[in-house]
């Protein structure tokens, strides 16, 4: 087989088509090659660009405006402050409960009596089967009175021991006058958490220093429907008698145990501009990194964390403030 080799014009086209080609070829791998070396500076930069947390390096020096703690635990009170006021000694519908609990043990010993000795009579001495059997209806309907009665007032906070005692004395068991009624005005959402028992404190503006105890002692069925809010009648210790009736109280009732949560001073939180709550953490006691936190409770100068710090993490507890006021500040020429 020959190879024939181009001569004159056409050798000379058909190098010209050659070189395009190579040209051609050339420039597309050269753009290819571009695009990849293109792309890769973009996808550095979106790495390098990620937000970092705010870093604030101390000196020895300025290490003395802070101090530094673990983040540790603290037990918070499970508790609801709420409104009211002192109120009269006697609650109306306790007095009327208690009366009426007097009348109806009264009745019941009175047809008990009369049936007991109805039926010692009977068939000797007059006593007729239809007296006897009507003292044993009356003595029945006594009796049913009474239950109703010891119900009533078992409602209202009265124990089985206050009511047997009272019945045997024959009177109201009125309250000392070292216990005073406060009626405290609780808003209708925190209702369901308040039950009978539940200790609590007053302060009342008088006496600003003083706080007075007691417990909860009554809740009322309905709900005013202007306030949304529901009473409660509370028992209050007031053994000075400085309590007065009408005065404007500030009740805390306990409603549970203290429960123990994370928990940091409350001078390491810091509340930034935009409302978010952060603090300073750091591993070296140098260098500082702010961190987002989330906080609950505050009692006795802790703050509850919900968010954002483990137990045992090195946290600036004290001159939260001065790290934050360092970041803001512009920089120096």
């Amino acid at each position: 087989m020959k190879v024939l080799v181009p001569t004159g014009v056409a050798a000379k086209s058909a190098l010209a088509v050659s070189i395009f080609v190579a040209m051609v070829f050339f420039q597309s791998g050269s753009s290819s090659a571009e695009s990849t070396t293109a792309s890769a500076p973009l996808a550095s930069n979106s790495i390098s660009n990620a937000p970092a947390e705010p870093t604030v390096q101390l000196s020895d020096e300025q290490l003395n405006a802070i101090k530094i703690g673990t983040v540790g635990t603290h037990l918070f009170p499970v508790e609801r402050e709420e409104v009211g006021s002192i109120g009269f000694d006697e609650d109306p519908a306790t007095v009327q409960a208690e009366s009426t609990l007097l009348g109806a043990a009264a009745t019941f010993t009175l047809t008990s009596n009369v049936l007991v000795r109805a039926q010692a009579l009977y068939g000797t001495n007059g006593v007729s089967k239809a007296e006897l059997e009507q003292d044993i209806s009356a003595a029945e309907t006594a009796e049913a009175a009474l239950k109703a009665a010891r119900d009533a007032v078992r409602a209202l906070g009265k124990t089985d021991d206050d009511i047997d005692r009272m019945i045997a004395a024959g009177k109201i068991e009125s309250a000392p006058n070292s216990t005073k009624w406060a009626v405290a005005n609780v808003i209708e959402s925190d209702s369901p958490l308040i039950h009978v028992g539940q200790l609590i404190t007053v302060k009342v503006t008088a006496f600003p220093d003083r706080v007075f105890e007691g417990k909860v002692s009554k809740i009322f069925a309905t709900v005013d429907p202007n306030l949304h809010r529901v009473e409660v009648r509370c028992e209050v210790d007031d053994p000075k008698e400085e309590l007065r009736v009408g005065m404007l109280a500030n009740f805390v009732i306990h409603i549970q145990d203290p429960v123990g949560a994370t928990a940091i001073p409350v001078n390491g939180v810091v509340r930034e501009g935009d409302g978010t709550m952060t603090a300073w953490v750091t591993t070296d006691r140098h260098c500082f990194v702010q961190r987002i936190i989330e906080t609950g409770m505050r009692e006795d100068g802790q703050v509850e964390i919900l968010k954002g710090l483990q137990r045992g993490e090195l946290v600036v507890t004290d001159g939260a403030v001065f790290l934050d006021n360092m970041l803001q500040a512009p920089p120096s020429d």
